[in-house]
């Protein structure tokens, strides 16, 4: 059936239809009246339309590839890590958020006054926004870049799919604890991240970043796994890797201290004679999700001007060291911003694997389900499995 059915240019006209018939006017019609009505309508907000499926983001998970070879001008400058090389697909393991509608206007906000802080002496782009304007996904990364033969990819995908099937892991949800600068030195770059902590072990004081006393009754929940959930994913995710030739994510971090999910298999007995473990960061503090990025190095003035925006004082005047800026901080008027970290929630419900321009979603079971109907296969875009 049509949408809409319209006349055919060809029907003959009817005899009470003349061209010529002026059309009837209705009792008490108003034109200008009716404008201001149908002003009105047009101001009045749109309904809110249902959100699209999951799937339909990864239909658009990549970038339309405007040369063969590596050009960093075609990029913002930056530089491809892993060269490409024809027969090797680029693949990554990641975990995909949305943020909501309050929670993007509250970072964009943020990271706008920022950018307007350092004008001139660093430049940063945003994570957040397209060169269009449109908001984009973020990720927490489970894996390091990776390249994978075409011999490899698809039993690869199946052994990632199957080990993260048997994690013991339903959806869980993080908070943010912070945000800081990152420098790789193998990018050349500076990431804007925030910092993660999952909700199975909140933060006793949100707006303090400070490890509580030893004998204070929340200091064993503190020194444990900040993020036990993601250590576990990326234990597996590591493990896959390893058995394909492929570079491991956090290697300098101790993937097995404090992590405790719940799962008996999850955390590996201790070495009394490796005495390198015992110096390595726990693995949980390494989690994090990039908002921006830029080429300068972190200066103690970015971070200053950093946690100033983002309403962090406390930490900044440590950094900085200097009292007079510390004083200035306590005077600004950025405190509320702080705001983000009790507001953000990250509900993480699956896995994505990225395979070439091939993304494949890994739902995590819920709890008890996968030992009562076992295993399900992981869904590709469109459902196909």
């Amino acid at each position: 059936m049509p949408l809409v059915d319209y006349a055919s240019d060809s029907e003959p006209e009817s005899a009470d239809q003349s061209p010529s018939a002026p059309a009837p006017k209705r009792a008490g019609f108003n034109p200008v009246v009716a404008h201001g009505e149908l002003d009105q309508q047009l101001r009045r907000p749109a309904l809110d339309l249902p959100p699209l499926p999951a799937a339909f983001h990864d239909l658009y998970a990549s970038t339309v590839r405007a040369s063969t070879a590596d050009d960093p001008s075609l990029h913002q400058g930056r530089v491809r890590q892993i060269p490409h090389v024809a027969g090797n697909w680029p693949s990554h393991v990641y975990i995909e958020w949305h943020p909501t509608a309050a929670t993007y206007t509250l970072l964009t906000g943020l990271l706008s006054t920022l950018q307007k802080k350092t004008a001139g002496t660093s430049e940063i782009t945003s994570f957040l926004t397209s060169d269009l304007g449109a908001p984009l996904p973020l990720h927490i990364s489970l894996s390091r870049p990776m390249a994978l033969t075409t011999a490899d990819k698809d039993e690869f995908l199946e052994q990632l799919v199957a080990s993260i099937r048997e994690s013991n892991i339903s959806p869980f949800e993080l908070t943010v604890r912070g945000v800081e600068w990152h420098r790789t030195d193998e990018s050349g770059r500076s990431f804007l991240v925030l910092r993660l902590r999952s909700l199975r072990n909140p933060d006793p004081d949100p707006d303090s970043d400070s490890e509580p006393r030893p004998n204070s009754p929340t200091s064993a929940a503190t020194s444990q796994n900040k993020n036990p959930e993601l250590t576990e994913l990326l234990k597996r995710c590591n493990q896959t890797a390893k058995m394909y030739g492929q570079p491991e994510l956090y290697q300098w971090a101790d993937i097995n201290k404090n992590n405790s999910v719940g799962d008996e298999n999850s955390q590996q007995p201790h070495n009394p004679k490796s005495h390198c473990r015992q110096t390595k960061p726990s693995v949980g503090d390494a989690f994090h999700i990039s908002i921006a990025w830029s080429f300068s190095k972190p200066t103690d003035e970015l971070k200053l001007l950093t946690e100033q925006v983002f309403g962090d004082g406390g930490n900044a005047a440590v950094i900085s060291g200097n009292k007079q800026q510390k004083s200035d901080l306590q005077q600004e008027e950025h405190r509320p911003a702080s705001s983000y970290k009790a507001t953000t929630r990250i509900l993480v419900d699956g896995v994505k694997v990225k395979v070439g321009n091939v993304v494949t979603h890994i739902p995590l079971p819920e709890r008890g389900h996968h030992r009562r109907h076992g295993r399900k296969r992981a869904k590709h875009l469109l459902g196909l499995t």
